[in-house]
């Protein structure tokens, strides 16, 4: 069923491809976001171009796709023993995961999402599962300038080459806040912030493996943490706003961080 449902979503969307963006919690928007990111997880550096588009008919209803290209990736190792020896591993590049989901909001402040990711093209170098997610989500405006936004989080793995990733729940607790604004004009300064924890709640299985050895002891507790800055400009009839987001992509609740993401965006909003 996973699998006509995912071909089905994949013709309808054209075959995009994407990273998986961390983004606040929000209400059906409409707008195009496209930026340059610079990223580093476990010691492998990479520059993409990624974009995202979110369409709107209403309030209460949208769809959506995130997309990035990765045109460089690569490692660099230095040891120091008897001799020098350096190493330069250049990586795959190309198309990375793709996402597309919609938003359902039937009440005013509460709604749900429901995203598919695909196979990753040669630009992925993990997350090799197809996977389908429900996000019920709730938004509370606390000001006139100010929204903040909770979600709880839900993911099943379509099985693939007899390996079963386990199934994962988390939870997003984000913000977005408006300063200097003029609500005539729409213009300003926004600051983001998104906190997401997320964990694995059943190991994953490799169905190859005789029953008693079939675990892979892969349980863990992860973090991502986002926050972006950006000024919008009242030079187009449609606000249209530049920024800087800087991102821990991969961390351990007690651990160190092992991932970082810089990126420098424009984002255009449509009524």
């Amino acid at each position: 069923m996973f699998r006509r449902f995912g071909l089905v979503v994949l013709v309808l969307s054209l075959s995009v491809f994407a990273t998986e963006a961390l983004k606040p919690v929000a209400p059906p928007e409409s707008y195009i976001s496209v930026g340059g990111i610079a990223d580093l997880r476990d010691d492998v550096y990479s520059a993409d171009l990624g974009w995202t588009v979110e369409v709107a008919p209403c309030n209460c209803f949208s769809v959506y796709t995130d997309m990035s290209y990765r045109f460089v990736s690569y490692e660099w190792d230095a040891t120091w023993t008897d001799q020098n020896h350096e190493a330069l591993n250049l990586h795959v590049n190309g198309l990375n995961e793709s996402f597309v989901g919609m938003k359902f909001f039937p009440i005013q402040y509460f709604g749900i999402d429901l995203s598919w990711r695909f196979l990753p093209g040669e630009g992925g170098q993990t997350e090799r599962f197809e996977r389908l997610g429900v996000e019920p989500m709730g938004v509370y405006p606390f000001s006139r300038n100010l929204l903040l936004g909770l979600s709880g989080q839900y993911y099943t793995f379509v099985e693939r080459k007899n390996f079963q990733p386990g199934e994962e729940i988390g939870v997003k607790a984000s913000f977005v806040w408006k300063f200097l604004w003029d609500r005539v004009e729409r213009t300003g300064w926004k600051v983001d912030y998104a906190f997401l924890y997320r964990k694995r709640i059943s190991e994953s299985k490799n169905l190859n493996m005789a029953k008693a050895y079939q675990d892979m002891d892969d349980d863990y507790n992860g973090i991502r943490m986002k926050a972006a800055v950006s000024h919008v400009f009242g030079w187009f009839p449609f606000p249209f706003a530049l920024g800087l987001s800087a991102e821990m992509t991969r961390g351990y609740l007690f651990g160190f961080e092992t991932g970082h993401r810089m990126e420098m965006f424009i984002r255009a909003d449509f009524p």
